[in-house]
């Protein structure tokens, strides 16, 4: 089931609105009814406002971009003779009428008037010059800042989608940020459907994260993680849900704090991430290091680890049984290795329903098992030895009857070493000569 199906149906069990307000009655996608891109909805409808019937705009897509006095000063910008004879013809007009209404009423002579208006004209070209460069100047300038503005804006938008998209596609990635409230200010969509499904409730930017979860224990551990992070600390740890090792699932939370340009904490960033399948070939490798692959038994690795721990603990009593297959060389060059591994499962099998979980049962060697027994008298220890040796008569694997060499020894002084002890009982079981 998706996320959309997964997400619909915890909404309707927890009570919540199910409508969209994103999408609209026909379906469609509508970006401003996304909170935050109102801006987008304002700049939709005004760029649809603005829009002309083909062939009759006398602009290009990009000067439709411009403000309504841009695109009224861009035909006299374009042609510079066009706006310089513009300016001076209204201004000339504008000296020859005021200086010929001043000549009149102040009774000038005509020398007189016509020198004042060469020295005007003069005047006016020299400010018609510097305006038109200081108005060419300043247009290109906002034109290149606006140009500028807008190719930021987009870097700075296809840069957000991409971090937005890297964080999405991440199937197993839980990822939020809050501020120094522990508010929401950012989440991906796992996080809103994994709230939804623990605490019944959407969350939403500006929600408070202690106001979402309800259990009082999970939300004190998590308040205390959380201000540990916003007082400048990095800090992760492994949770694990579920009882059953085969089917658990594993979750690791890394808390970080969001630092400003000053290094000031301005809010604290967390990624929970499923470490299941890590988690799993952790335990495979870690059983693979401490078992044999044949029989599932543990190994001469984990027995010798074992054997160190006894040892600087001077357990004793410690008693040991080892059971030996008698021909095994011959039986994997005669019968072939198949039937010895065969062999070799069938003693595991029988040592193990023997011992049940009084001992310790393992592979010592390539046809060697042994048998650990702590704390365990040598009485009892001979009691298991038997209870052994009455399961091997008359069994065989693929037609071939199963001998075994089996002893027991037991430790009563600590200065005796555990190895010591192995040997001892091997010498047992050779001596005893018991074959089946």
């Amino acid at each position: 089931m998706g996320y959309k199906k997964d997400v619909k149906k915890l909404q309707e069990e927890a009570g919540i609105e199910t409508e969209n307000p994103v999408y609209n009655k026909t379906g469609s996608h509508r970006e401003d009814a996304i909170p935050g891109n109102e801006s987008n909805a304002d700049t939709s409808s005004s760029a649809a406002a603005g829009n002309e019937t083909p062939g009759t705009s006398p602009f290009t897509s990009e000067e439709k971009k411009l403000s309504a006095w841009q695109r009224i000063s861009l035909p006299f910008i374009r042609d510079s003779v066009l706006a310089a004879l513009f300016f001076l013809l209204i201004t000339l007009i504008w000296i020859a009428i005021s200086d010929t209404v001043l000549a009149t009423i102040r009774d000038v002579d005509t020398t007189t008037m016509h020198a004042f208006m060469i020295k005007d004209f003069a005047f006016a070209i020299l400010l018609a010059s510097l305006m038109y460069r200081l108005f060419c100047s300043q247009f290109a300038n906002s034109y290149h800042m606006k140009q500028d503005k807008e190719k930021s804006d987009s870097e700075a938008k296809l840069w957000e989608t991409i971090e937005n998209s890297m964080i999405e596609t991440v199937p197993d990635m839980i990822v939020y940020t809050l501020d120094t409230d522990l508010r929401y200010t950012s989440f991906n969509k796992r996080n809103k459907y994994s709230m939804l499904r623990l605490w019944k409730k959407e969350i939403r930017i500006g929600d408070s994260i202690l106001d979402v979860v309800t259990d009082p224990e999970t939300k004190e551990t998590l308040k205390e993680n959380l201000e540990q992070a916003l007082s400048g600390e990095y800090l992760s740890h492994i949770e694990k849900f579920g009882d059953n090792d085969q089917t658990a699932t594993y979750w690791q939370t890394y808390y970080a704090p969001l630092l400003d340009e000053d290094k000031k904490v301005i809010g604290v960033s967390c990624f929970i991430n499923n470490i299941t399948a890590l988690k799993q070939a952790q335990s495979k490798n870690l059983f693979l290091s401490y078992h044999d692959p044949l029989t599932k038994l543990f190994n001469r690795v984990y027995v010798e680890d074992v054997f160190a721990q006894a040892e600087r603990e001077a357990i004793c009593p410690y008693s040991i049984i080892v059971a030996d297959i008698k021909g095994m060389h011959q039986i994997n060059e005669n019968y072939g290795r198949s039937t010895g591994d065969s062999l070799l499962c069938k003693v595991s099998e029988i040592i193990s329903k023997s011992i049940k979980d009084n001992g310790i049962v393992a592979r010592w060697g390539s046809d060697e098992f042994i048998v650990l027994l702590p704390d365990t008298e040598k009485e009892k220890a001979e009691a298991y030895m038997n209870i052994c040796k009455c399961q091997f008569p008359g069994v065989t694997v693929n037609g071939i009857p199963l001998r075994v060499l089996i002893g027991y020894a037991t430790r009563t002084d600590p200065a005796v070493s555990l190895q010591d002890t192995v040997q001892s009982a091997e010498i047992h079981g050779q001596q005893s000569n018991f074959t089946m």
